[in-house]
């Protein structure tokens, strides 16, 4: 009995970590806002149909009154840079609106 209630112990100890590491992981996310040329529904629908399925995008919201895309990732799987070349790809202009920016609009 003795050396099983060790082993359960040992066994706990070792997942605390390993479950401290997990939640780490998934702190990871990222939102970036970019500046685009989008201009109609149609234009947001193709970005919110395509987007998603760009690696390590987890969230993706277009707001079509300012002409913002911003997008939630994962900071290992991709970068601001990729993201923009996706946007371009779709056949828009993308421009990475810096943090301090997007922060003062949200405010006002």
């Amino acid at each position: 009995m003795k050396k099983m209630s060790k082993l359960i112990a040992l066994i706990i100890i070792i997942m605390i970590p390993l479950s401290i590491n997990a939640q780490e992981k998934s702190k990871a996310n990222v939102t970036v806002k970019y500046k685009t040329s989008i201009d109609c529904a149609e234009c947001v629908n193709k970005i919110m149909t395509n987007l998603p399925h760009e690696k390590g995008i987890k969230d993706v919201k277009c707001d079509l009154a300012t002409k913002e895309v911003t997008v939630t990732y994962q900071q290992e799987k991709n970068n601001p840079e990729e993201i923009k070349k996706s946007i371009e790809k779709l056949g828009y202009t993308a421009k990475v609106i810096p943090a301090e920016n997007s922060l003062k609009q949200e405010k006002q």
